[in-house]
């Protein structure tokens, strides 16, 4: 690792600092670079707060877990060079990621579930970096009111997701669905109906709509059903490598899929298993 370090800090640095780009900034990124820029941003925020000035692309791909030529190949998206024989600026090259994933602004995010996986949400680092709760909503009456945080905002029942969206200024850019299995789709339709076009879900109902709307689905129970079975095939058999969770690489392109409840709908952005 570089033998540059610095104090760390938490917050990433400002897009301002950057000089004037040498080169423009691609604006249609595929869906599996962008995967791994968000995972390049990490090791960075990591190596930052480790106090390393410099790092090569030889130990960013490493700890990204990325080929070297496939991690120059995706930095030339956000017009990163590095210098040879030295390496990344770490501030610099975490300033021009975060700037490319509009992770160097603050974007407003509306949580549906209260409950045990939705309080981990928002107790995760990652909600601290770009990201404001400024809604909460639950199915429980008891929670009411009541707040997760102090100064954080006071939950709401789901039925209330379109009226309380309506008023969050600036508006909501993200939903998040961490409810029940029985209250994903209302909660679901409720923001599809007050204008939010981005939905993370982590729960295992399957959400789609007409709408152009992105989904992310993030299912942990199936990552630990591939897991189950890479660990069934015995530890004397080498790792596969070919079988993985893995981002769609068209992304945008919207595809039928059959939901749950019998809808048929547009699936953007879904991860996937591919084999």
């Amino acid at each position: 690792m570089g033998a540059d370090r610095q104090k760390s800090g938490d917050a990433d640095p400002p897009a301002s600092a950057l000089p004037p780009p040498a080169a423009t900034v691609a604006t249609d990124i595929p869906a599996p670079t962008v995967a791994r820029l968000a995972t390049y941003l990490h090791v960075l925020r990591s190596f930052s707060q480790r106090g390393v000035l410099v790092a090569s692309s030889g130990e960013l791909a490493t700890a990204a877990g990325v080929n070297p030529a496939i991690l120059r190949k995706d930095l030339s998206y956000v017009a990163a060079n590095g210098v040879r024989g030295v390496g990344y600026d770490v501030g610099r090259l975490t300033a021009r990621i975060s700037m490319t994933l509009h992770t160097d602004s603050i974007h407003t995010v509306a949580l549906a579930g209260a409950g045990q996986l939705g309080r981990a949400l928002l107790a995760h680092t990652g909600f601290g970096r770009g990201f404001r709760v400024a809604a909460m909503f639950d199915a429980d009456p008891a929670l009411t009111g009541t707040s997760l945080e102090v100064g954080g905002p006071r939950i709401a029942p789901l039925t209330d997701i379109a009226a309380v969206c309506a008023e969050v200024e600036p508006a909501v850019e993200i939903g998040v669905v961490a409810t029940a299995d029985d209250d994903a789709r209302p909660a679901f339709d409720a923001f599809v109906g007050a204008g939010v076009r981005q939905v993370l879900n982590v729960t295992p109902v399957a959400l789609t709509t007409e709408a152009d709307v992105v989904v992310r689905q993030v299912d942990l129970a199936l990552e630990l059903q591939v897991l189950t079975f890479q660990a069934s095939r015995g530890s004397a058999q080498a790792p596969r490598n070919d079988l993985k969770i893995s981002s769609r690489s068209d992304v945008g392109a919207p595809r039928e899929v059959k939901a749950a409840d019998g809808r048929h709908g547009k699936a953007m952005g879904e991860e996937t298993v591919t084999a």
